[in-house]
């Protein structure tokens, strides 16, 4: 049994937030990293602004500010180089890198990484692509991708066609106002009846359950001058909504349309539609192209034009969308949490 530290300064949160109220993708990853750890026989402690001192499925939570244990096996520090020393002499450092690797690119951050050299974890290809050249990596390089939930993995294909309903998942200033223009424009009026399900209205602080009154404010402040009236009732915005029941709305909705957003180091959005077997449109930014294989699982679009092109054909097509449903499900399951944080433990002893 290791003894892991994980260190997160991003977020006030703890384990049992994960069940009650929308979290963003590093939260839910280092939930469930640590859970994964601890299942597997760790001792697991994570420390974060304002955690409640508490444990929590094997996982114990506490504030940073009441410090860290003197030594562990492994600490991992998420995206922040200043937590690398926030255990004085652990056996090995990771600095988990769960953000588009320009966040690194400050002077800052020059003299805490070559001092402590820890081993650099990414999340994908497009990170080590554009890391700094002047910060230390460690070698090999480490990519491992983010885990996903086994609630999204190996499901069976469905038995027909949704029918012509995308859906929006992410936050909505990564690109919502465009998404909105774009199908008003062209896909709205090629594909009549078709609907675009927008699950990127949330607040953080909005916990599962509560009331909620403000989805036409939320929406309206993405929304393009002079949408006409068929455009305006084909957008559906729903209110925050739990994992499962994202989930159960993704696999019920026939694509998902993404145009990017450059600071997307992995984007598990559209990981989790792909493993559920959605075929998504998304433009070739940032980490897209390694989420979507092109014209198998969905279609990576060079332009607009080509976005939108893609987007009516998945809408409308029924044996492109069962074929490229399929190919989703076929090659695009990814990793257990369980199989990354097996990775994490093959870490302990390597790193510096």
């Amino acid at each position: 049994m290791a003894r892991i530290a994980i260190a997160d300064s991003c977020a006030r949160y703890d384990g049992r937030d994960m069940a009650t109220r929308a979290l963003g993708g590093t939260e839910t990853s280092v939930i469930q990293l640590a859970e994964a750890l601890a299942w597997r026989g760790h001792r697991v402690t994570c420390h974060t602004p304002g955690a409640a001192r508490v444990e929590h499925r094997g996982v114990g939570w506490s504030p940073l500010a009441d410090g860290a244990p003197e030594t562990c096996d492994l600490l991992i520090a998420v995206q922040r180089p200043e937590l690398l020393d926030f255990v004085r002499r652990p056996r090995a450092r990771v600095l988990w890198s769960v953000w588009a690797s320009r966040n690194l690119a400050s002077w800052r951050y020059l003299f805490p990484m070559w001092r402590l050299r820890p081993r650099v974890v990414h999340t994908s290809r497009f990170q080590v692509h554009e890391y700094p050249f002047w910060l230390p990596a460690g070698r090999p390089t480490a990519v491992i991708p983010l885990g996903l939930p086994d609630a999204v993995r190996g499901l069976a294909a469905l038995p027909a066609a949704p029918p012509p309903r995308a859906v929006f998942a992410s936050r909505p200033v990564r690109g919502l106002r465009q998404l909105i223009r774009l199908w008003a424009d062209a896909i709205v009026p090629a594909v009549p009846g078709a609907e675009l399900h927008i699950y990127g209205v949330r607040d953080a602080s909005h916990r599962f359950g509560d009331p909620w009154e403000e989805t036409e404010r939320r929406l309206g402040q993405f929304l393009p001058e002079g949408l006409p009236a068929e455009a305006l009732a084909s957008l559906k915005p729903h209110p925050p909504a739990t994992r499962e029941a994202l989930w159960d709305a993704v696999r019920r909705c026939r694509a998902l349309l993404y145009p990017g957003h450059a600071s997307e180091a992995f984007c598990l959005a559209v990981a989790e539609a792909q493993a559920l077997g959605v075929p998504a449109v998304v433009r070739p930014i940032a980490v897209m192209p390694e989420r979507v294989i092109d014209g198998i699982t969905g279609f990576v679009a060079r332009d607009d034009r080509e976005f939108a092109d893609r987007a009516i054909a998945l809408l409308s097509d029924d044996a492109l969308w069962r074929r490229q449903h399929a190919d989703a499900l076929r090659l695009q399951q990814g990793s257990s949490w369980d199989e990354v944080a097996a990775r994490f433990e093959a870490l302990i002893g390597a790193a510096q």
